[in-house]
């Protein structure tokens, strides 16, 4: 499905509320009620089978009434009746569906969404909280209060969660571009969302408070791609959390990742209204040394460095901060200083091309003045947090002047350090130059895939792979299985396998007397960069100590062959697990000693459909789910 046809869900120019009660605290009364008072200016249309008006909205029998182009339809009806009126909006021609209705049961959904395939239209739920874009008014939810425009695009499973998020970055100044409660996430995911984010417009953030994230590889890809254009934040959960090595393969992807709910509204404050920090330096300036302290200790515990003056910027600052204050470290310029005073140190130590960010930690005292007012007008070319002592908001938005960007201010020193080093790493990875995956010219997929096809008609539950088939398999990628005549040199494993969010991970173990305990996982496909990082940071201690030649010789072997074999595990989806072992270098390239592949069959589960494994009509659904998506991997094993 393409971006262009998630229009009629998030920029409808007509909406009909299917299940519209006369009952108030019903929640087709509410999404109703929401719609007509958001201000939302498109054709509305109500449908309820037993009344003729809902709050004055005249009101249709059914949805086979509806007029042809209704682009939106919102259903809130029983369980037992949704497949019925979803096949009356297909009939005439409804461009999209929420399903706001909870307890379908396997059979329903899958009736449901092969009704949604067959007339086109896009589905999000069921189980959905319904859908809002503030900025054409379009509040298709039931929440007490109605989103404010914004630059934050929200994507959320459980809505509850979704809607208090919504809530918070409306209150904070932020605001919400579109906000989707994607439900049981038949169709419409994560990955939609994001594709629609990348070209809307408005949004300059994303935002995932989702349990899983839809097709592993799709999501993969698509994160990456979106990340590199803007930030993308997700809400850790206890099912994100459950596998070792997901906040690596979080960060890989450029997601930043926050615990709960309150780090994420600090962390959005800083990233949405300040330039990302080009490096992990931060100077403190304070006028409460123990508080500063405090905040020091916050950004050595979040990886962050703490700024040292020297030279010319050290003698001006200490002619500006009394004896008593300090300036090693941590900047404290004492209660006795005034606000112009401390305005001109901040504006000192920003200029300090060493600095990559300031924090400015203010106690309002008799003697210094009005601290807010100097934070917020101080000129600054890096990245500005305050932490103001006295505030009862855990996060707020200062007004900024000039034009200049608002300035996140918070109630804790901790909460100040930890978004800036989530923005710090995500501005270095932005940063890195990671391009895209490299295809060699003699890989053959079309070759490799049939090998895979044949054998799953022969044992269509998989398994592992006869070792003549692994064999050719790994011939049409260019890797050979030959046993290691030449004298050993870089002896290394890779295994292959699949996380059930990111899809293929690269699990690296070098073997030798260098090996560590330690194994690095990578996302698959590798591009040349981060081929590159493996080799630097983790094989080169393994590189047998010879000629110098002979170890660049080993290295370009070894990449080639981390290269090819990430290609090989993303492009058939079938593969669940790959180990090359007895990995050698020697004067004609990389030698694989030994080999095996397993591949799903048609038992497979996708990731996201585990949970359902139990119910009686889960093969239906799943065949559905795939021929959307492509099948996927077993359970992951990292």
């Amino acid at each position: 499905m393409t971006v262009d046809s998630l229009r009629r869900l998030l920029a409808p120019e007509s909406v009909a509320v299917i299940g519209a009660s006369r009952r108030r605290g019903m929640v087709g009364r509410a999404i109703l009620d929401n719609v007509r008072d958001a201000g939302y200016p498109g054709r509305v249309y109500a449908v309820n089978p037993r009344a003729r008006q809902v709050n004055g909205e005249h009101c249709l029998a059914s949805a086979a009434e509806l007029p042809s182009d209704v682009d939106l339809a919102v259903i809130a009806v029983p369980a037992e009746v949704v497949p019925g009126v979803a096949e009356q909006c297909g009939q005439r021609g409804v461009g999209a569906l929420i399903v706001i209705t909870t307890g379908l049961g396997i059979a329903a959904e899958a009736d449901l969404l092969a009704t949604c395939r067959r007339h086109g239209m896009r589905l999000v739920g069921p189980g959905s909280f319904g859908v809002a874009v503030p900025s054409i008014g379009l509040d298709a939810t039931g929440t007490a209060r109605h989103p404010v425009p914004g630059t934050v695009g929200l994507a959320a499973q459980p809505g509850d969660m979704g809607l208090a998020v919504a809530g918070r970055l409306s209150r904070l100044g932020i605001g919400i571009s579109s906000f989707a409660a994607v439900g049981d996430k038949l169709d419409v995911s994560c990955n939609d969302l994001l594709g629609w984010w990348e070209q809307d417009g408005r949004t300059r953030l994303a935002v995932l408070c989702t349990e899983s994230f839809g097709n592993p590889r799709k999501f993969a890809r698509t994160v990456r791609r979106a990340g590199a254009r803007m930030p993308v934040l997700a809400v850790q959960s206890g099912y994100q959390a459950a596998v070792a090595g997901r906040q690596d393969l979080f960060r890989q992807a450029g997601v930043v990742v926050v615990p709960g709910v309150g780090e994420l509204a600090e962390t959005v404050a800083l990233i949405a209204t300040q330039p990302l920090p080009a490096g992990k330096t931060v100077a403190i300036v304070t006028n409460a040394g123990s508080a500063g302290r405090v905040a020091a200790d916050a950004c050595a515990r979040n990886g962050l460095t703490l700024y040292e003056p020297r030279g010319l910027t050290r003698r001006r600052l200490h002619a500006l901060i009394p004896e008593t204050g300090a300036v090693d470290g941590l900047i404290d310029t004492t209660a006795a200083v005034p606000a112009d005073r401390f305005r001109r140190v901040l504006e000192l130590v920003a200029a300090d091309e060493d600095v990559h960010a300031v924090i400015a930690l203010a106690l309002p005292t008799a003697a210094t003045g009005d601290l807010v007012t100097v934070i917020r007008q101080a000129p600054m070319p890096v990245p500005l947090t305050a932490v103001l002592l006295d505030q009862d908001e855990q996060v707020r938005l200062l007004p900024g002047s000039d034009g200049r960007e608002r300035v996140p201010a918070y109630a804790d020193p901790a909460g100040a350090a930890a978004a800036v080093a989530r923005a710090a790493a995500y501005g270095a990875w932005r940063a890195r130059q990671r391009g895209a995956a490299p295809r060699f010219g003699d890989i053959e997929t079309e070759h490799a895939r049939t090998v895979i096809q044949r054998f799953l008609r022969h044992a269509p539950d998989g398994g592992w792979l006869p070792a003549d088939r692994v064999a050719s398999l790994l011939s049409y990628y260019g890797i050979a299985i030959t046993p290691p005549e030449c004298e050993p040199g870089t002896e290394l494993t890779i295994q292959i396998t699949v996380d059930d969010v990111f899809g293929p991970v690269i699990v690296s173990e070098p073997g030798g007397a260098g090996a560590t305990a330690a194994c690095p996982v990578r996302l698959a496909p590798l591009t040349a960069a981060d081929a590159d990082k493996v080799i630097q940071s983790e094989w080169t201690a393994v590189v047998p100590r010879g000629a110098q030649d002979g170890a660049v010789r080993d290295l370009v072997a070894v990449r080639e062959l981390l290269l090819r074999a990430g290609q090989l595990a993303y492009d058939l989806p079938e593969i669940t697990d790959l180990r090359l072992g007895g990995i050698h270098t020697g004067p004609d390239g990389a030698f694989v000693a030994d080999a095996c592949v397993r591949a799903a069959g048609r038992h497979g589960k996708d990731a996201f459909l585990q949970g359902l494994s139990g119910r009686p009509a889960y093969g239906l659904l799943q065949r559905q789910l795939h021929q959307r998506e492509g099948a996927c991997s077993a359970k992951v094993r990292l």
